[in-house]
């Protein structure tokens, strides 16, 4: 009976570290994430289903007319200003688009509300990146904003090539996906979460469940080219 007993207090402990893990890798569609996507009035937009139209009309047009233009891509802190920004889950990707030094769009992979005719969609001009990005150059940075720099100290995005690969990974239909992250996570951090109990129910499954699939990080990340 002690054993018995002891075994199921494992098991709950395991269970709740599982909802905890998980919680924390929801990332850009955490419980909060989702509640305010489904009621805040200003992210109805993203359930435009034009939105992604829209996008793909202006990055071909980016991709086609590259004189004077810039990429940039910006990470911060998710869902309002006054959110922790974590390192490793909790903080939020975007592109800022520049035309002769003056800013003409953001982008974003975004989840879409509840009810929407798409599920996820690539956004231009979402309240918050715009907002978060103006505050960034022209006020104190409250969102926590921070400028991608390459892997060996790059400072420049190759126009081309990023708006190419933006149209490709459209092309692909990703589908939006919180814990998508865990594709992007260094070897340290891959191997934390697989030694978190019982590694096989939960790093194993996130990571065939994350095939085909970005959340607002991966999606730049895997689509930034580096000069």
């Amino acid at each position: 009976m002690i054993e018995s007993g002891y075994y199921t207090v494992m098991r709950l402990k395991n269970f709740v570290l599982i909802l905890v893990f998980l919680n924390l890798l929801i990332g850009c569609a955490a419980m909060k994430g989702i509640a305010d996507l489904n009621t805040l009035p200003e992210n109805s937009l993203r359930g435009n289903p034009s939105n992604t139209v829209n996008a793909i009309e202006y990055v071909s047009e980016v991709l086609v007319h590259p004189a004077g233009r810039e990429i940039i891509a910006y990470n911060r802190r998710v869902f309002n200003a006054n959110n922790p920004r974590g390192k490793i889950f909790n903080y939020h990707s975007f592109y800022v688009f520049l035309k002769d030094g003056q800013f003409e769009h953001t982008l974003v992979f975004s989840d879409t509300p509840r009810g929407s005719k798409y599920k996820e969609c690539w956004m231009l001009d979402a309240k918050t990146d715009v907002d978060s990005y103006n505050l960034f150059i022209y006020s104190d940075n409250p969102w926590d904003v921070e400028e991608y720099i390459g892997p060996n100290g790059e400072a420049t995005l190759n126009v081309v090539l990023t708006a190419q690969n933006i149209l490709d990974r459209i092309d692909k239909n990703y589908r939006f996906f919180g814990p998508a992250i865990v594709r992007k996570l260094a070897w340290y951090h891959q191997l934390w979460m697989f030694l978190v109990p019982p590694p096989i129910m939960v790093y194993g499954p996130l990571l065939l469940i994350s095939i085909h699939t970005d959340d607002c990080v991966t999606a730049v990340l895997d689509t930034m080219a580096w000069e």
